[in-house]
């Protein structure tokens, strides 16, 4: 088994179980939840074929669906961010990036690497928070769950990759 292989079935269940033990039980001030698990699709290296990223995204959805009862709609929004991953790395990666490497604050750059973790982040709050209401009878409960969450998850993963680069910096 390859080395990414080895490190993304760790952090697939390191993730899985800190959102079901701990993370879901997060609510501040009753909208922002971390939702950390999709790290887990941002990590993939840029050369890995587009099904599989497809198929293991699907997978950290159905994962947590099982876990949480949430009939699928972890599973939608995974597998729209492991399909949107190809076209916001095309638009955010850096032309130079080699085909081995991850997304990270050390291949991208931090202002590139942030745009691209937020937009990740956004889109994969957008659809699960959209799906969950089923209707727009309260749009401003859905609109301050969708920016509470991002930037709670954006803000804390964004601090760990910086944490992550400054430590292998030195």
């Amino acid at each position: 088994m390859s080395d990414w292989r080895i490190k993304q079935t760790g952090l697939f269940i390191l993730l899985v179980f800190l959102q079901v033990v701990l993370l879901n039980k997060i609510h501040l001030f009753g909208c922002a939840v971390p939702l950390l698990y999709i790290y887990f699709i941002l990590r993939f290296p840029v050369n890995v074929n587009r099904n599989i990223v497809l198929l293991l995204s699907a997978a950290m959805g159905l994962t947590l669906d099982l876990f949480g009862y949430t009939l699928g709609l972890n599973l939608l929004a995974c597998t729209v961010v492991g399909f949107m991953r190809y076209y916001l790395l095309k638009l955010f990666a850096p032309k130079d990036l080699f085909a081995s490497d991850e997304p990270s604050v050390r291949s991208f750059g931090k202002n590139l690497y942030f745009r691209y973790l937020s937009s990740m982040v956004l889109l994969h709050q957008i659809v699960l928070f959209s799906a969950e209401s089923v209707s727009l009878l309260d749009p401003y409960r859905l609109f301050s769950r969708i920016i509470g969450s991002s930037i709670l998850t954006i803000a804390i993963l964004y601090a760990y990759e910086n944490i992550n680069f400054e430590g292998h910096r030195k």
